[in-house]
């Protein structure tokens, strides 16, 4: 059984579907610390020739290691901006209206926590894709350790016997350690695929991009995007 695990990150690309729908049982880490202009709270879509990134303002309580999950949301004020954008810049793809409307009701939730909001795009996108991957949370599970220990945790946890990172991971997965305790490390071979994006080809948007160009043939877009390798 193949487990995989992330970051709670705001409106993420094909990247991170394409290993959920590469998995058997997917985990979103929200325990993991809070890291400031990162993933966690950022993302690209496109507008126009260029990429434009959108940020979602939290509030920094200066403790250190502060998690994800416990990470608040600064406000309401960058709601508009945001979706006025995603529609200045999507308004005119083929499968705009499909979409928008959902996300915009979704972001215009009152929202607390970060990792809340970033969960409920994920979850939403996952089902428009239709992948259908059992779902767990860090946060229900005695997940302990950091990097390759907090990956053999998880799959302790889990009861799974193999653990599929993505190429960032490179820099602290130990394969050998989890292979003394009965895990195989398999790592995601993923490939951005091209899909017509109504001008110059952009990669690593947000998988909003691809929703708003290509609809439901988006599924075969992700899915096809990366396989496993050892």
């Amino acid at each position: 059984m193949i487990l995989s695990g992330h970051q709670p990150v705001y409106l993420p690309s094909i990247h991170l579907f394409n290993k959920i729908a590469l998995s058997d049982k997917f985990m979103f880490v929200g325990h993991c610390q809070f890291v400031n202009k990162n993933w966690h709270s950022r993302n690209y879509i496109r507008n126009g020739k260029e990429s434009q990134i959108l940020t979602v303002p939290v509030l920094k309580t200066g403790r250190f290691g502060q998690s994800i999950s416990e990470t608040v949301i600064n406000g309401d004020h960058w709601k508009r901006k945001h979706l006025g954008s995603i529609k200045n810049a999507y308004q005119k793809r083929p499968y705009f209206k499909d979409y928008f409307p959902a996300i915009e009701e979704l972001i215009n939730r009152p929202w607390i926590y970060l990792g809340d909001l970033n969960i409920a795009l994920v979850v939403q996108f996952l089902e428009w894709l239709k992948i259908d991957v059992p779902i767990f949370y860090s946060e229900n599970h005695k997940i302990s350790g950091h990097k390759t220990d907090m990956l053999i945790s998880m799959c302790q946890a889990m009861g799974a016997d193999h653990y599929l990172s993505n190429e960032g991971a490179r820099s602290y997965v130990e394969e050998a350690r989890m292979s003394e305790v009965g895990i195989c490390h398999l790592w995601q071979d993923f490939s951005h695929p091209e899909y017509g994006q109504g001008a110059d080809f952009i990669p690593n948007l947000s998988i909003i991009d691809c929703l708003f160009n290509m609809g439901p043939a988006s599924r075969d877009i992700v899915i096809k995007a990366g396989t496993i390798s050892a």
